[in-house]
């Protein structure tokens, strides 16, 4: 097995374009983003290449500067609770996925992996595991509306946002960001001490910039007034929601309905397979609103491994 340590980007992108498993989170475009967001952290992506010709990549922030002055790294696939783990050109033997792991947990530093729902790869038995789960909506061509996989309730809210003049769009300014961002801090207010992670406003801006077209902030709108938004993005045959806002004075009109509608509509128009609604951090609230959805329940596990705790062969 060839190791490669930080692949060059057209051979990583390569490869995740070519995994219908893989993920934007998956992709050197959002390490880039996370890497210019937050100075302290580095990419430390490896790439291997076997024997048969197969190829995967394994995305990897580096969060802490291992050294023998500096600790143990820590490494993270991915950061912020989003997916990571192997991605691969075609499937690989179960051998060549131990190989992997082997090589990974022999760097002097722990390891924490978010495995990805999409894909049939696990986690090694010796990683600490938790178990975890996301909602995914199946987006069906050729139906004729995915109001049909709607709860009633979920249909009622959605028509009283649009009786109460809700509308939708994709944001088209940094202005817009910006806007987004100070719902945000409402929301963070809202939340108070259940907040697990805090993001800076330079982040939803290198979204913004750097994603291109997959990402896009979508928001809306009651009198020309912004209320609520979503980051989503986009890869391949998956459509993620990533992050939401909205204002607590509009809750009443239901622009969440209104905005995980019409994101659905769009991404059916393109073709796209699924609507991963995310991880929801235990709140069974949201839990609930997105199963009204019709979305159904995808399980995945996140595990950690210490180098100290494996025995080197």
């Amino acid at each position: 097995m060839e190791v490669t340590k930080w692949p060059d980007v057209p051979s990583w992108e390569k490869l995740v374009k070519a995994s219908d498993e893989a993920t934007f989170f998956h992709t050197p475009m959002w390490h880039e983003i996370v890497v210019q967001t937050y100075k302290e952290y580095s990419i430390a992506t490896r790439q291997f290449t076997f024997d048969d010709g197969r190829e995967a990549v394994f995305p990897l922030i580096q969060t802490k500067e291992g050294g023998i002055l500096k600790g143990k790294a820590r490494l993270k696939s991915s950061v912020f609770g989003v997916y990571g783990g192997i991605v691969s050109d075609n499937k690989l033997l179960q051998d060549q996925q131990d190989q992997i792991y082997r090589h990974l947990t022999g760097i002097k530093g722990s390891l924490s992996v978010n495995s990805n729902p999409f894909s049939e790869y696990v986690l090694p038995d010796h990683f600490t595991r938790k178990d975890g789960f996301t909602q995914v909506f199946l987006l069906q061509h050729g139906e004729d509306s995915p109001y049909r996989r709607l709860s009633r309730g979920a249909k009622s809210n959605l028509i009283q946002a649009g009786k109460r003049g809700v509308t939708v769009r994709t944001a088209r300014t940094e202005k817009e960001i910006s806007t987004y961002y100070t719902i945000y801090q409402d929301t963070l207010r809202r939340w108070g001490d259940a907040t697990l992670l805090k993001y800076p406003e330079e982040l939803f801006l290198n979204i913004f910039k750097i994603a291109g077209d997959s990402a896009k902030v979508w928001l809306a709108e009651k009198d020309g007034k912004i209320i609520a938004g979503a980051v989503i993005f986009y890869w391949n045959n998956i459509v993620l929601y990533w992050h939401g806002v909205a204002l607590q004075d509009y809750f009443s009109c239901y622009p969440n309905n209104m905005l995980h509608m019409e994101i659905i509509k769009d991404a059916t128009a393109k073709g796209y397979r699924y609507y991963d609604f995310g991880p929801s951090g235990g709140q069974e609230g949201v839990v609930r609103f997105k199963k009204s959805f019709g979305a159904e329940k995808r399980e995945f596990v996140a595990g950690r491994c210490k180098y100290r705790l494996i025995k080197r062969v």
